[in-house]
């Protein structure tokens, strides 16, 4: 007996493999961007990118240590005869950012951070991956960010963060050169 009625199913996605084995791509974030939230331009231009961050419409963190591990989940039962159903999920992007204030003494690196950690509403983000895919713009997020300082000399002191936002699905991500910037 058949699960589904055949007359609700889609048409199945194009195969995104030829056959002839893997094609990989390395990991690593390089950047988080921070987007003025009613701001909306052409994703895949540099141009649009340079005019957007030339108009403080958009705000790129300095270089990261930044990764996006596997989402977390909510499953249902929302029918006695069937599995559990995915209903929600969770996604986050973890980061440490070792950039400090060019200036001795100055606050720029923690005001750049405390404006997201306390008006995130204000704003839309998207990360930048280290071989030049922008993944956004993500529209409702939460951010977590805080110092710390290890416990020696030869250690570092570095800002900890992370950022949340519910989706079920995937960000198919865009190309875009954003080096730079």
């Amino acid at each position: 007996m058949a699960i589904c009625n055949t007359l609700c199913a889609p048409d199945l996605p194009e195969s995104y493999t030829g056959g002839c084995g893997i094609t990989t791509r390395p990991g690593g974030i390089k950047q988080i961007i921070f987007i003025k939230c009613d701001e909306t331009w052409d994703w895949t231009l540099r141009s649009a990118w340079i005019t957007a961050v030339a108009a403080n419409n958009a705000v790129f963190s300095g270089l990261i240590l930044g990764q996006k591990p596997k989402g977390s989940f909510t499953k249902k039962r929302v029918a006695s005869c069937q599995p559990e159903s995915v209903v929600g999920g969770e996604k986050t992007l973890t980061f440490q950012d070792y950039n400090t204030d060019s200036t001795p003494g100055g606050c720029a690196v923690y005001d750049f951070w405390n404006t997201f950690q306390s008006q995130s509403s204000n704003y839309k983000m998207g990360y930048y991956s280290c071989d030049g895919y922008f993944y956004g713009p993500i529209n409702d997020f939460t951010i977590e960010i805080d110092e710390v300082i290890e416990d020696n000399n030869t250690g570092s002191t570095y800002l900890d963060g992370s950022l949340a936002w519910n989706s079920i699905t995937m960000i198919c991500p865009v190309v875009v050169d954003l080096d730079g910037l």
